[in-house]
């Protein structure tokens, strides 16, 4: 990566940072990581204005999953599809990224464009659910309790 000096950057340059961030990380990145890499060559506003500017040119697309905001490299797919998976547990609020084969999701693409006329070039499927780490800890917990309710066992109400 270029050195550059910070606030001299060119609208352009940011870009092209923000771009080689997101292809050295498989093509997405949350926008906080992102931008906690890139504030010391740039302010903040640079970057945002940067990544808007390439939200625009439609070569990067921002989402959130779970109340977090991702961005991901869209740019030369003008034949395909971007399809991101996430599952979500909704007990320790961890995110899992998973990398899907693209046969069975590119189906249901061609099923939503025969029946709704719809071309999509990025699609974002976000399940909901029980991680296996918290699934095994409720297998050893027989009261079905949360996280917080065994951390909060030994607190003075507990002890009542």
């Amino acid at each position: 990566m270029v050195v550059y000096k910070k606030r001299l950057l060119r609208n352009n340059q940011i870009c092209e940072m923000i771009l080689d961030n997101l292809k050295e990380n498989g093509n997405i990145a949350k926008k906080e990581d992102l931008v906690k890499k890139l504030i010391s060559f740039a302010s903040l506003s640079t970057i945002y204005r940067g990544i808007t500017r390439l939200e625009k040119k439609g070569l990067i697309v921002a989402f959130d999953v779970a109340n977090d905001k991702y961005i991901a490299y869209i740019g030369d797919r003008s034949n395909k599809i971007l399809n991101l998976t996430f599952f979500v547990c909704d007990i320790c609020n961890q995110r899992f990224w998973l990398k899907l084969g693209n046969k069975k999701l590119e189906k249901i693409k061609r099923e939503i464009k025969k029946l709704y006329d719809f071309d999509s070039k990025f699609v974002l499927y976000e399940f909901h659910g029980v991680c296996k780490n918290c699934l095994l800890s409720k297998s050893s917990n027989p009261l079905n309790l949360k996280k917080e309710e065994i951390n909060n066992e030994n607190s003075s109400y507990a002890n009542r």
